[in-house]
């Protein structure tokens, strides 16, 4: 499943250039580029509140959902929907450690994930098997 986001289309539509639309909305002309190409990492609701006020639509009018089995043009602007990555051991978030190191798995070539909590408990397994 992806999320298309159709801010390029409305803000045409709308004849508005998108420095039109910054000082309209308060955002950065780069900051609605990525959004309209997707680039951007994440929107705020705030800023996608503005953005549908400035506008005058609502938040499903900005994005579309597409099922993965739907055709879809090569230039279309979509984004993929994931699960934030967790430590590959202890199952905790990205959000609830300090660090969360992506490295590959060699048997099913996958991705696997560790955080600086289980590194931790690890070095200290090891300390204590030199000893």
């Amino acid at each position: 499943m992806r999320v298309k986001c159709n801010l390029y289309n409305i803000r045409k539509k709308k004849d508005l250039k998108q420095t039109d639309l910054s000082k309209l909305s308060g955002m950065s002309q780069k900051a609605l580029s990525e959004i309209e190409t997707g680039k951007s990492k994440g929107v705020s609701f705030s800023t996608l509140l503005k953005l549908c006020e400035v506008l005058e639509i609502t938040v499903g009018d900005l994005f579309e959902v597409i099922q993965d089995n739907q055709s879809q043009l090569e230039e279309e602007v979509t984004i993929e929907i994931f699960e934030k990555p967790s430590c590959s051991f202890c199952g905790k978030k990205e959000n609830d450690v300090d660090l969360l190191i992506k490295g590959k798995s060699s048997k099913e070539k996958s991705k696997v994930y560790i955080c600086s909590e289980c590194i931790n408990r690890c070095n200290k397994l090891i300390s204590n098997d030199k000893r």
